[in-house]
């Protein structure tokens, strides 16, 4: 028995001829789908196969198509290794398929298919249409648009002489109060930019309103000069991402996508890293703070007990003293008062309690400097006079040290502005620690000089012991003295400098301390210059 079918009409196809119209390309396949049986002249011609070719081929080998797996009805009952359905192809092509040449190109065709029983043995029978390449184009332009027409982010194209050509939904559904396409079609892009000055609060360009003329002189040269790469834009709708291309001789496209609440998670995400950032840095500067209290609670432990220590030697030795010899007055040890071995003790106990008094008046002094209690008496002091006076009590202590203190001034008549007796007391302090630590037969210098920077200077500088960095710093310390306070047998209460440099701090200067181990020290009290 024979069967002719015939193919539809396919007059707007240039590829094809009468004869092609007449006949249309036929294949025979198995009931299942998984081999050829026969084909007609047309579909061999079509395909570049012989017969015998063709039928050496399985169907999957000659079709190119994503088969639809939501199309069960059609599916093979033959399983592979996995034990799993195979979808045969030829049973679910649908409308068209890309069908592969014997020369390995692709041939795109119309398909229909249906099922013939003949004497019992059922065969699908396959017809294939071709398609031109205009058709395809067509088809393609229309899926594109399509796509284009439906995708989220926004489009608007101008030709070659800046006039609008398309948009699509989404860019109608950001800018709303543009009209509908049809209506916009060949407008000017000027004129689409004067729509779109016209729309409240959707140009957040000052220049549109202060120069309306300027502002579209910049759009029309963006235009034609748009900036390379994506740009965020801030308009009155939103923030939106935008990238903008203009191709010679085609026109322009502007792509824009919302990008508000992305940027909004951006900036919340900056924010809180940025808070975190200085939460961070205050827990940072929190525990610096927390371990130098520690330190400074540490030392003031130390210079707690290191006083302590001090005192029960400072303050002990004089009391004994006064304590010693008014007992054995009143119990006239060596008989009655008029015995001349009582005659030293009254001067011996007048000096104990100078002693002890001016102990008692370094830590009141130090106490009311740190209080913010202590007031300056300032007046203009003649320098010579007050180097020579402090010089002069503190000779003494120089002779029985066996060290010579000399006095040099730049200016006779020189003159600060400081409290005279704070002033005095720094000196005669300088001078004490520099006895104290410059051994026999050592030179102590006693000076006054302007520097550069007419500051004017008292400094006291010795031939002594000298100090390395680390011992400075203990010396500057309150209660603490250079060496061990146990062993030290000169007297002081470890409070000489700290009180010098409070007092000096007082008077809006500087005590400054240079020393070298095995050469000696220069303190100097650096008074900045008179008002």
């Amino acid at each position: 028995m024979s069967v002719e079918i015939k193919g539809p009409d396919l007059g707007g196809i240039a590829e094809t001829n009468q004869s092609d119209r007449l006949e249309a390309a036929i294949l025979v396949l198995s009931d299942d789908c998984l081999s050829f049986l026969d084909a007609n002249s047309r579909a061999l011609e079509m395909l570049g196969y012989t017969r015998d070719e063709l039928q050496a081929l399985t169907p999957d080998e000659l079709i190119d198509v994503s088969p639809c797996p939501s199309d069960t009805s059609r599916i093979s009952n033959e399983k592979d290794s996995s034990n799993r359905k195979v979808i045969n192809p030829w049973c679910v092509a649908k409308d068209e398929v890309t069908l592969r040449h014997a020369n390995g190109q692709s041939i795109f065709c119309h398909v229909s298919s249906g099922r013939l029983e003949i004497g019992g043995c059922a065969q699908q029978i396959v017809t294939l249409s071709p398609v031109s390449h205009d058709q395809k184009l067509l088809k393609i332009g229309a899926l594109l648009r399509l796509a284009v027409e439906h995708m989220p982010d926004a489009m608007i194209v101008y030709d070659i002489d800046d006039r609008l050509m398309y948009f699509n939904k989404a860019y109608r559904q950001i800018f709303s109060y543009m009209p509908p396409l049809e209506e916009m079609v060949g407008k000017h892009y000027l004129d689409v930019v004067k729509l779109t000055m016209k729309a409240p609060g959707v140009i957040t360009d000052p220049l549109s309103v202060s120069d309306p003329e300027a502002y579209l002189e910049k759009r029309l040269k963006r235009l034609h000069n748009p900036p390379d790469g994506p740009f965020e834009q801030n308009t009155g709708v939103g923030w939106h991402m935008v990238s903008e291309m203009r191709i010679p001789g085609v026109g322009f496209v502007n792509l824009r996508r919302d990008i508000t609440v992305e940027k909004q998670f951006r900036d919340e995400m900056s924010q809180a890293n940025e808070q975190l950032a200085t939460v961070a840095k205050a827990m940072k500067k929190s525990h610096a703070d927390a371990l130098k209290a520690q330190v400074l609670a540490e030392q003031a432990n130390r210079s707690k007990s290191e006083f302590l220590a001090m005192m029960s030697h400072e303050l002990r030795t004089p009391l004994n003293a006064i304590i010693g010899f008014s007992s054995m007055m009143t119990e006239k040890i060596f008989g009655a008062i008029g015995n001349e071995r009582y005659e030293e003790y009254p001067t011996l106990i007048h000096e104990s309690g100078q002693h002890l008094l001016a102990i008692i008046n370094d830590i009141l002094d130090l106490a009311k400097v740190e209080a913010g209690k202590m007031d300056l008496d300032r007046e203009k002091i003649c320098v010579a006079d007050i180097v020579e006076e402090s010089a002069r009590l503190m000779k003494g202590l120089a002779v029985t040290r066996g060290v010579t203190i000399s006095i040099k001034t730049e200016k006779e008549d020189a003159t600060i502005f400081a409290d005279s007796r704070m002033t005095k007391q720094m000196i005669v302090n300088l001078l004490s620690n520099a006895c104290k630590y410059t051994p026999e037969g050592g030179d102590i210098e006693l000076f006054f000089k302007q520097d550069d920077k007419n500051r004017k200077i008292i400094g006291v500088k010795d031939t002594g012991v000298g100090m390395n960095k680390a011992d400075l710093g203990l010396a500057m310390l309150p209660f603490h003295q250079v060496g061990d306070v146990s062993t030290n047998t000169e007297n002081g209460t470890g409070l000489g400098l700290p009180l010098v440099r409070s007092f000096m701090e007082l008077h809006g200067g500087t005590l400054e301390i240079e020393s070298e181990p095995g050469k000696g020290t220069c303190a100097c009290l650096c008074f900045s210059a008179d008002p």
